[in-house]
Order: structure tokens, then C-alpha cells, then sequence
């Protein structure tokens, strides 16, 4: 028996409608799928640029009052005038309003004059041929938050000085005036002065809500200052807080240079940890998580700074909340060192070369290479020539009269200037 397998018309019209309705399926399927894998690339790549521009504002954040001490302890700071107002009130640093060759030149010829140099001097300023790329390591990264720390915990220690010198004025005034009036006031005098103080409070009192007070503006706070470290714990005794900031700061100077014996970080070898186990108990009844418990070493200078506190403190509580108060410092520093791993991994400084020539006696010249030195640390003198005046028949110079007129030095200096 032979089977006829040939279609009929109307089965090739019904196998092709199918077959455009599975063609329809597959695109209505597979077409989307294509369609957001190319919209995810472009998509993620977006996301991807915008993660980046806001690890970089956040990291600019936490750059900003670091880079105001840095201009500061370099001698590049915004100049004040006595009102207390910066030469460019917009401006973050001098490079933002004024090339750097303007400001080289400015920067050297304020040091020429605090040497007392003339201003005959001649000035050439080149840039550099490349700018230099250097690497901002995890120890540079965290130099900058431990140097944000130590002038933090500079200006707190400052703060108590002023505050308990204040305090202690006030105190031997009321006892100046107890026993003043004491000796001389009568109990009619006494009620007198009760009455006028009570009426001179009233005033205060009254003048205290002036709403011309409220609008006065508040100082304005140093850039690291107002950065938000934890402060030392209230409970420990003023004066002996005056004394832990003190040391704190000069071990984290000493740390910073490079000073210290150990290469641990100064607080990580004030702390001990003692860890307990955890503890399963029977059946899962009284199980115990492990715990970190954190402790001053024994041999810590910190608990020789807090026994000085008295007899009648709890020492022990001292201890703790110095501890927790170390513990909180770590953290922030922690939290600060990873917002700024996601700045970039290098930066860029531009070298100039400045050749300087004038003539001066050798006095003045070691004023302008102290100046320089202690106050203008992105400069570098890389070259000095001296050579003296050959003069006939120049009188001896009088006491007491300029040395300029007596016999001069040639100075030709070479220096680089680093602007970063």
C-alpha cells in the first residue's frame, strides 16, 4: 500500500500560518531579551560613571580640610588681611583665581622683603618640561587622615588650655572678692549688693534677648577643627585631658616623621584585646557569642596619664572610657582611609624653575634661606653662587649704618617650586 505524502493546498496555507505564528512567538521571545542586553551595556556604563563622579565628590569631601592644612604647613595658604578676610573670598586656593607663576612670584618677593633684601632683584620663572606623576600609596592615604586627626586633636588641646586658664582666672577673682567683701562689707552692704546683683541680672537677662545678639555671626571655625573626631571623654578630669592631648599629639607628630621605634600604629599599641570563646551551651540553651573585650596595655604611658587624675576617681571607669574613646578614633579613621581609596590612585605636580639674582650681604641671605626653609617648603634651592664685590678703596661701614652700604654679596640662586 502506498501512502501519498504530497500536501494539499489548503495544508501548505495551514503549516505556513503556523509557522508565522511561531516565528511571532520567537521574536515576541527572544527580541526583548536582545533589546536589554544592548540597553544593560549602555545602561551599566552609566552607572558605572556615576558611581565614579560620586566616589570622587566624596572623596573630595574628605580631601578638602586636609588640603587646607597641607597648603597651610607649606606656606601656600590664602593670604588674610587684619579684617580677617581672604584676598579672594571664592576661591579654595591660591591656584584658583591666579596662574602659578603670579603666585611664585608673590610668594618669593613676600619672603625677599621679610629678609630685608632690596627689590632690585632680578626673577625668571620657567615651567617645567613634564609634569610628574607620583603614586598615593595606602600608607600616603593614611598619613592624610592620621594628619587630620593630629590637628584635630591640636586644637582640642588647645580648647581646654584656654578653657581652664579662664577658669582658673574666674576662680581667684570670686575668692579675691569673698574675702574682700568679707572684711569689709556690713550686712546692710551685703543686702545692697544682693539687691543690685539681682537687679544687674534681671538686666543681663533682658539684654539677652535682644534679637541683635541672635544675628551677630559665629566665628569661623578652622576647616580641621570642625571635621567631626570624637573628643576625649568628658569623664575624665579636665586637666588631665589637657595632659593626654598633649602626648597624643606628639606621638602622632613622632609617628607622622617616622620617629617612632615600632612601625604599629602609636594607638594600636596602647590597646590590648581580650577575646572569649563562644560558648554552645546544652541544646542551644545559654550559648554565648564570642566577644572582643578592648583594654589599655598594663605598660601604657596612657594609665600613667590617668592615675594623675586622684585618689577619689574611679580609675578603672577612666580607663574604659579612654578605650571606647581610642576604639571610636580607629574607626573613623577606618571609615575616612576607605572613602579615600576611591580618590585616584595619582596625582600630578607641576615643577617651575626660578633663577634669582641680587645683591646682599650674608645676613640677609641666611634670613631668606631660613625663610625659606621653615616657611616655604615647596621651594627647594638647588643651586647657590656667591660671589663678593671687588671694591678699591670702600671705607669700613660705620656701626649702626645699613649694611648695604658697605660691600655687597652677588647672589645667583637656583630654585625649584613645586605647585601641587
Amino acid at each position: 500500500m502506498e501512502l501519498d505524502l504530497q500536501l494539499t493546498p489548503r495544508s501548505r496555507i495551514l503549516l505556513g500560518i503556523l509557522g508565522g505564528l511561531l516565528l511571532i512567538l520567537l521574536a515576541m521571545q527572544v527580541g526583548p531579551a536582545f533589546y536589554r542586553l544592548f540597553v544593560n551595556r549602555d545602561t551599566q556604563a552609566k552607572r558605572e560613571q556615576l558611581l565614579r563622579t560620586q566616589n570622587l565628590v566624596q572623596a573630595a569631601e574628605v580631601l578638602k580640610p586636609i588640603e587646607s592644612e597641607i597648603y597651610k604647613e607649606t606656606g601656600l595658604a590664602l593670604a588674610e588681611d587684619p579684617q580677617g578676610f581672604t584676598n579672594s573670598q571664592g576661591a579654595k586656593t591660591l591656584f584658583d583665581t591666579e596662574l602659578p607663576e603670579t603666585v611664585i612670584r608673590s610668594r618669593i618677593d613676600g619672603l625677599v622683603r621679610r629678609a630685608g633684601i632690596q627689590q632690585n632683584y632680578q626673577l625668571l620663572t620657567k615651567p617645567g618640561t613634564a609634569k610628574q606623576t607620583q603614586k598615593l600609596t595606602v600608607q600616603h592615604r593614611g598619613n592624610l587622615v592620621l594628619y587630620l586627626y593630629l590637628k584635630h586633636i591640636e586644637a582640642e588641646g588647645i580648647e581646654l588650655t584656654e578653657a581652664a586658664e579662664q577658669q582658673a582666672e574666674e576662680d581667684t577673682f570670686n575668692m579675691l572678692m569673698d574675702a574682700w567683701l568679707s572684711g569689709t562689707e556690713s550686712e546692710a552692704d551685703a543686702k545692697a549688693s544682693e539687691k543690685d546683683d539681682l537687679m544687674a541680672g534681671t538686666e543681663s537677662e533682658t539684654k539677652g534677648t535682644d534679637p541683635t545678639d541672635k544675628a551677630k555671626p559665629m566665628p569661623s571655625m578652622d576647616a580641621a577643627a570642625a571635621w567631626k573626631f570624637a573628643s576625649l571623654p568628658e569623664v575624665i578630669p579636665a586637666p588631665v585631658r589637657i595632659k593626654l592631648a598633649s602626648f597624643i599629639k606628639s606621638m602622632i607628630t613622632q609617628q607622622l616623621r617616622g620617629a617612632t621605634d615600632s612601625r604599629q600604629d602609636f594607638f594600636e599599641t596602647q590597646l590590648h584585646r581580650v577575646k572569649t570563646a563562644a560558648t554552645p551551651g546544652i541544646l542551644g540553651i545559654g550559648a554565648k557569642p564570642a566577644t572582643v573585650e578592648i583594654q589599655l596595655q598594663r605598660k601604657s604611658v596612657l594609665l600613667d596619664i590617668l592615675a594623675q587624675s586622684g585618689d577619689f576617681v574611679d580609675i578603672g571607669a577612666l580607663q574604659h572610657a579612654l578605650a571606647k574613646y581610642i576604639e571610636e578614633i580607629q574607626a573613623q579613621r577606618a571609615r575616612l582611609l576607605a572613602q579615600l581609596a576611591l580618590a585616584p590612585l595619582t596625582y600630578q605636580t607641576e615643577h617651575y624653575t626660578v633663577e634669582m639674582k641680587f645683591k646682599t650681604d650674608l645676613e640677609k641671605l641666611v634670613n631668606l634661606n631660613h625663610l625659606i626653609e621653615m616657611g616655604a617648603k615647596w621651594l627647594t634651592v638647588r643651586d647657590l653662587r656667591i660671589s663678593a664685590d671687588k671694591q678699591t678703596g670702600a671705607r669700613p661701614v660705620a656701626r649702626g649704618r645699613n649694611a648695604e652700604d658697605g660691600t655687597h654679596l652677588n647672589v645667583d640662586m637656583l630654585l625649584i617650586a613645586r605647585i601641587f
